[in-house]
């Protein structure tokens, strides 16, 4: 996530009032209908048998949502797939070249070199079993799996709407020319840059584009060797539970999320990610009090923070900032998450990656002293280098990553 040009203010005032109004104005954005929503159907109807799964019971299989998911992700669909006959379209076949051409670019020279850092250096995070949790995410769920492919949760927090996959059945051929177009706009940036930017997500995922963040979300797993089993809306109740809902309401009802059962293809696990549209910061969290219930009751997990725009620096963030502390058994974050200040070496053991320069020009007042401090302390806190670019530094060497791990004597 981020936010261009809006941090360049002196005066702190300014800045409070410019972020404010930001995601307030983000955060209240209603959805409508759309000619490219999924018509939903009951969640109780399957394709085929339920997989049981100890975690998440049964979860009944709909196959409808991977075989969408697999043509609006340029790939070839499965057997049975009533998409298939579409993939002789010119205009689908130069989709899937593209998208085959950079997707090979982006496994090549981000996603294994990611992974096999992973895992190394996040070896003891992949095997805790923690659910992850990634606010101020966007639909990036594929690079919290690259680093945590294993976890059986993902809890994924923004200001984008959660959407609906397109009805591809009852679209019309030029209709589904401008949704695949879309989807490579919505897209250029994670490949190029590796992260969202936020004014360019609220166009690229309205409901006559995109339509949310859930089709990204889709995309990143079938993509990334998944197969989505199914997709459920909710509605958080005003102590923090969760009510079951048919379709995606948001607009009508605030506090919804959505859920997006997969397993990878390598076995038959299911795992979970989770989005929810809202706004996090201390106003709008404080008036919360669903959101406030359903973090209450949410159990210790390793956060993850990337391109987080640097709002969990600011005092009306601290909150949300208190939150994750209390919240985390480990974090790994770069310096635009939770500043280095407030992982105390008494409470927390810190492994520095990287290099630490000042922020690009669209932020401000947010260059973080005693983190540049422990970078040169190569004698304490001896930083390690880091093989991949990812972060607002994109395409250089000048990248960081702090990963904290909580003390065994105060969890």
């Amino acid at each position: 996530m981020k936010t261009p040009s809006l941090l360049k203010k002196n005066s702190s005032f300014l800045l409070f009032t410019t972020l404010t109004f930001f995601i307030a104005s983000c955060g209240n954005r209603q959805s409508g209908g759309s000619s490219a929503a999924m018509k939903e159907t009951p969640i109780s109807k399957t394709t085929k048998d339920s997989i049981p799964d100890t975690t998440f019971s049964k979860i009944p299989v709909d196959r409808k949502y991977n075989d969408i998911t697999r043509y609006i992700a340029g790939m070839k669909g499965l057997d049975g797939s009533p998409y298939t006959n579409m993939e002789n379209d010119s205009t689908w076949i130069k989709f899937h070249k593209s998208f085959d051409d950079s997707w090979k670019e982006l496994i090549t020279k981000r996603l294994n070199i990611m992974d096999a850092w992973a895992a190394t250096e996040l070896a003891a995070e992949r095997k805790s079993n923690l659910d992850i949790f990634y606010p101020l995410s966007g639909p990036d769920i594929l690079h919290a799996n690259t680093f945590f492919p294993n976890a059986k949760r993902y809890h994924l927090y923004a200001l984008e709407r959660n959407g609906a996959l397109p009805d591809l059945s009852h679209m019309k051929t030029k209709e589904i020319k401008g949704y695949l177009s879309d989807v490579n706009v919505s897209l250029e940036d994670v490949f190029k840059r590796s992260y969202f930017i936020t004014h360019e997500m609220m166009t690229a995922l309205t409901t006559n584009k995109v339509n949310g963040t859930l089709p990204l979300i889709c995309i990143f797993l079938v993509r990334t060797g998944h197969e989505i089993i199914n997709v459920r809306y909710f509605h958080l109740n005003d102590d923090g539970t969760e009510a079951a809902l048919n379709k995606d309401s948001l607009g009508t009802h605030h506090n919804d999320l959505v859920q997006v059962y997969f397993k990878n293809n390598k076995n038959t696990s299911i795992q979970m990610v989770s989005y929810m549209k809202c706004d996090l910061s201390d106003n709008a969290y404080q008036k919360n009090s669903a959101l406030k219930n359903y973090f209450a009751n949410m159990p210790q997990s390793t956060t993850y923070l990337k391109s987080a725009s640097y709002l969990l620096h600011y005092a009306f963030f601290s909150l949300f900032r208190n939150l994750i502390l209390s919240k985390s058994k480990a974090i790994l974050e770069d310096d635009t998450g939770i500043p280095y200040k407030y992982l105390p070496k008494t409470k927390w053991d810190v492994t520095l990656y990287g290099v630490y320069v000042k922020p690009v020009s669209d932020f401000s007042g947010v260059f973080q002293d005693d983190l540049l401090k422990a970078y040169h302390d190569t004698t304490t806190t001896q930083p390690k280098k880091l093989p991949f670019s990812l972060g607002y530094h994109w395409g250089t060497n000048e990248q960081n990553l702090i990963k904290a791990q909580l003390k065994d004597s105060v969890k």
